[in-house]
C-alpha cells in the first residue's frame, strides 16, 4: 500500500510541470486535430487529456474594421464633356472579288441541259370575242305642224338665213317651214356642212327662264324640219340664248351653214357599188394610160 502511494506521488510530481507549460495557439484551432503543430513538442502518454481540452476552445473572432466616411460626389459642371473625335475607319486593304463572267456561249449551239417537246404546245383557246354595241339609231322627230296663220318671215343676212316668230309663239308658217326645208336639202349634200341655230325670244328682264324656254322650242322646231329634210343629227347645233339678242328683231331664229372637216371626218364612207370578182385572186387590171405627145 505504501508503495502504491509514493508511485502516485511520484506521477503526480512528474506531471505538474508539464501541464503548467501547455499554452493556448489561436493557429492550431484551424488544423486537424489528428496533426499535431510542427516545432510543437509532443505531449507524453500522462498529459493526454489535458492538450484535447485546450484544443477545443472556440476561435476569437476578429474585430471588425470601422466605416470610413463616404467621400462627397463632386458637383456636375455646366458644360458637358466633349466626346473624343471618332477614330478614323481603317482603310479597306482587302479588294472585291473579281464577278465571275458568265460562260461564253457559241451561237447556233443549244445548251446540253436542253430538252425539246416531243409535239407543239396546243394552242390556247380564246374567248369569243364580245359582240358590237348597236349604232345608234338616227331617229327623226316629227316635224312640227304648220299654221297658216302664224306670224314670221324669211329674211336674207349676210352669212345666213333669219326667220321671225310672232312673240310668245314657237309656230311655223308655209313659207318659214320652206326655207327652213330648202337650208336642210342643200346641207345634206355636202357631208362637210353644220348647220347652227341659234335661237331668241322676247320677255320681260325680271324674269329670263321664260324667254329661254320660248327659244329652245323654236330651235327644237327648225331642228326637226333640218332633220325631215335629210340633215344628221349630229350636224346641227342648237343654241337658245332667250333676251340675249342686241341687234334685230327679238323673236327669231338665225342659220347658218359651214364647212367643218371634223364633220367630214366623222361620217361614215357610203357604200359604192359592188365590185365583180376577180378569178384565180389575181388583181384587176388597171386601165391603160394616155401618154401626151411632147410638145
Amino acid at each position: 500500500m505504501r508503495r502504491v502511494f509514493i508511485t502516485l506521488g511520484l506521477f503526480w510530481a512528474l506531471a505538474r510541470p508539464v501541464a503548467a507549460q501547455v499554452t493556448v495557439n489561436p493557429g492550431a484551432l484551424d488544423q486537424s486535430p489528428a496533426s499535431p503543430q510542427a516545432g510543437a513538442p509532443a505531449p507524453e502518454s500522462g498529459t493526454a487529456a489535458p492538450a484535447a481540452k485546450s484544443e477545443s476552445k472556440p476561435k476569437a473572432k476578429p474585430k471588425p474594421k470601422p466605416k470610413l466616411p463616404a467621400k462627397p460626389k463632386p458637383a456636375a459642371s455646366a458644360t458637358p464633356p466633349v466626346p473624343p473625335p471618332p477614330a478614323a475607319a481603317p482603310a479597306a486593304t482587302s479588294r472585291p472579288s473579281p464577278v465571275e463572267a458568265p460562260p461564253a456561249v457559241r451561237l447556233g449551239t443549244a445548251p446540253e441541259n436542253l430538252t425539246v417537246p416531243a409535239a407543239p404546245p396546243a394552242s390556247p383557246l380564246l374567248p369569243p370575242a364580245a359582240p358590237a354595241p348597236p349604232a345608234h339609231p338616227n331617229v327623226t322627230p316629227p316635224p312640227p305642224p304648220v299654221v297658216a296663220a302664224a306670224a314670221g318671215e324669211v329674211i336674207e343676212v349676210p352669212g345666213g338665213t333669219r326667220i321671225t316668230f310672232a312673240p310668245e309663239s314657237a309656230d311655223l308658217n308655209p313659207a318659214t317651214d320652206a326655207a327652213l326645208r330648202q337650208i336642210g336639202a342643200e346641207a345634206a349634200k355636202s357631208p362637210a356642212a353644220v348647220v347652227n341655230v341659234i335661237a331668241y325670244a322676247s320677255g320681260p328682264p325680271e324674269d329670263p327662264s321664260t324667254p329661254r324656254r320660248l327659244s329652245l322650242d323654236r330651235a327644237l322646231a327648225a331642228r326637226a324640219v333640218l332633220m325631215a329634210a335629210g340633215v344628221p343629227s349630229t350636224r346641227i347645233y342648237l343654241r337658245a340664248l332667250g333676251t340675249a339678242s342686241r341687234e334685230g328683231p327679238p323673236d327669231r331664229v338665225d342659220l347658218v351653214v359651214v364647212n367643218s372637216e371634223a364633220a367630214l371626218a366623222a361620217t361614215p364612207p357610203k357604200p359604192g357599188p359592188p365590185q365583180p370578182a376577180v378569178p384565180n385572186g389575181d388583181a384587176a387590171p388597171s386601165p391603160p394610160t394616155m401618154k401626151s405627145p411632147p410638145p
